[in-house]
């Protein structure tokens, strides 16, 4: 197993969100992040909420990572795009494999006490 992480700023992401009507149906919603240039060979990551989803399906190409996730937390991943600013993603591969093991979205150093002031103000 020959795991590896990286880490990349967010440049720019869109939505996608979609119904198929295969056996059953599935809802989709799928968020793609584009990395500002860092060296790392990866550009995009492509983030599938689904029911169940929890990482059993991924895949790693030469310019991008793709990860099922639990549908349930579509909303905070949501809300962290649409709120704060800079963002890094990381995520760790097993290039063996070319399975993603995990992402995660962090924001840039805050100070203390701020709130809600640089997100939704109106609250």
């Amino acid at each position: 197993m020959t795991i590896e992480a990286h880490t990349s700023e967010v440049k720019s992401w869109s939505v996608h969100m979609s119904f198929r009507d295969f056996s059953g149906g599935v809802a989709r919603h799928t968020i793609t992040l584009k990395f500002k240039p860092n060296g790392e060979p990866l550009r995009f990551a492509y983030l599938h909420f689904i029911k169940g989803g929890a990482g059993h399906e991924s895949t790693v190409t030469a310019s991008s990572v793709s990860i099922t996730m639990p549908c349930e937390e579509f909303r905070d991943w949501l809300h962290i795009l649409q709120t704060e600013a800079p963002l890094t993603f990381t995520w760790t591969v097993d290039k063996g494999r070319k399975k993603v093991l995990g992402v995660s979205l962090f924001t840039g150093d805050e100070p203390p006490g701020e709130g809600l002031a640089d997100g939704d103000a109106g609250v």
